[in-house]
């Protein structure tokens, strides 16, 4: 698959299959990849907690929040759950470089998991308490971000952002992500 066919194709998913389970070998492929990627000075001070097991994955849900744009959905329904979650902790001491890498090893991640025909979903928002509760923390280290994975229960459809750009729903449930233009995003010299 080329690149710009992975990068359309990589979408928040918000509603997946959950029977669907992901093994534990393939979720370390994705970590394995954001291993690889660049990072300031090389330190490769990120740590990753991986979760599988529909027992932990079940604990760690009721902690993250879900689509801030779509008020009245408190997030997927039992069935609609992902079926594993990758932490991706940094050391509690934030360097200014600290937030660029949990962002580029993330865009690591949620790309090889779309390459391996799974979907994900990036969570900031969730409380940081449940979570290093629940996964395996490392001392000294704090959960920055959680990136919700497995196979997509949704369609999600691109649109030209005309006036808004929050996401919606339409009546048949598809997720509609409007995008600015290539024009509106870049300045001339």
């Amino acid at each position: 698959m080329r690149f710009s066919e992975l990068a359309l194709e990589t979408r928040s998913i918000r509603r997946f299959k959950q029977s669907v389970r992901l093994s534990r070998e393939k979720i370390l492929a994705f970590v394995d990849s954001a291993r690889l990627a660049p990072n300031a000075a090389n330190l490769q001070v990120l740590r990753f907690s991986v979760v599988t097991s529909e027992k932990n994955c079940a604990t760690i849900f009721p902690a993250l929040k879900w689509a801030g744009y779509l008020e009245e959905w408190a997030g997927p329904e039992e069935g609609e759950r992902p079926a594993a979650y990758i932490v991706i902790h940094a050391p509690g001491e934030e360097k200014p470089y600290t937030r660029m890498d949990v962002g580029i090893a993330a865009a690591y991640i949620v790309l090889s998991a779309r390459e391996a025909g799974c979907g994900s979903c990036i969570i900031m928002s969730f409380d940081c308490g449940i979570v290093a509760g629940e996964v395996n923390t490392p001392e000294d280290y704090r959960p920055l971000l959680v990136i919700a994975l497995g196979v997509s229960g949704e369609e999600v459809i691109l649109e030209t952002a005309l006036k808004d750009i929050r996401y919606w729903r339409d009546e048949l449930g598809r997720h509609h992500v409007p995008k600015l233009r290539l024009f509106e995003i870049v300045t001339e010299q």
